[in-house]
């Protein structure tokens, strides 16, 4: 999963609610130019597959915010923007939004894309009863946040395999031998301390003493690949405070960003993973 996220003239847009929301020759309509959120990104990594083409979104660069009817959807490309919303795509999207939601923010009861479902603030929410729907309208912000903390447990169970490659690709060498992970076959992920992750760039080097030069080389590379406080983006470098996430190292401008990292692991992961791709994809031009 090596995809993370280039950035639709306005056009009208029917929409056919049933259980959940059904396109019937619809277009999506551009919501703008601002950069995308960390809470975009997490939409983005729930919602997976672009409505027009069903590409991954992130496999053909940053994807597109628009609005279908009165929710936030994302497109994998500028060549989508403006046309039809394919009706297959966009069932398995609501799918996917249902799957990573897994219950009702009001009731707890487990959830699937036949329920039905209100938007709130441009997002799409399932319930397990009509009833539910009012008590989510009269606290948004509560039942968004506990559809952010499920979603964001749900990604956190995919992520792993794309943590670790962007974490191969950013540290670029072995902290104990010097040599270019991958030169030596697949890296080995070991631990280093009590929470941070590092990797290693063969099993004979398992064991043995990290050399002080090379891990603060890895650690610049780490920072350089990250480029800037996901929180703050303000520029960042190894000799900076940190968090660790999953075992992996977040450069962070200031102490009050870790607090917030802390409060929402997945979000700032994802803003993380689409630092590092960009910006490794750069180094290599």
């Amino acid at each position: 999963m090596n995809s993370v996220f280039t950035q639709v003239t306005s056009l009208c847009l029917t929409l056919i609610f049933c259980s959940c929301l059904t396109p019937a020759t619809s277009f999506a309509q551009k919501t703008g130019e601002k950069p995308l959120t960390e809470g975009d990104l997490l939409q983005i990594a729930v919602q997976n597959i672009c409505p027009v083409m069903g590409a991954e979104l992130g496999s053909m660069g940053t994807p597109i915010k628009v609005r279908i009817g009165s929710q936030d959807s994302y497109l994998c490309c500028a060549s989508c923007v403006g046309k039809e919303v394919n009706a297959t795509h966009w069932k398995t999207i609501q799918t996917n939004i249902a799957k990573a939601q897994v219950n009702c923010p009001i009731m707890g009861m487990p959830v699937d894309a036949s329920m039905e479902s209100t938007v709130v603030d441009g997002r799409q929410i399932f319930v397990c009863c009509p009833p539910c729907i009012k008590k989510i309208q009269a606290d948004t912000a509560t039942a968004i946040a506990k559809v952010n903390h499920e979603n964001g447990r749900y990604i956190q169970q995919g992520l792993a395999k794309q943590n670790e490659a962007l974490q191969i690709a950013a540290q670029k060498i072995c902290p104990v031998s010097g040599q270019l992970l991958g030169s030596m076959g697949q890296p080995v992920k070991v631990q280093v301390g009590e929470s941070e992750t590092a990797f290693l760039c063969c099993n004979a080097c398992t064991g043995k003493k990290i050399d002080a030069g090379f891990w603060q080389q890895a650690q610049k590379n780490l920072a350089a690949a990250q480029g800037v406080c996901p929180v703050m983006g303000q520029a960042v470098d190894a000799s900076m405070e940190f968090a660790v996430v999953n075992g992996r190292k977040i450069f962070v401008c200031c102490p009050p960003c870790i607090d917030k990292i802390s409060k929402s692991p997945t979000e700032f992961t994802l803003k993380l993973n689409q630092q590092v791709t960009e910006n490794l994809a750069a180094a290599k031009k």
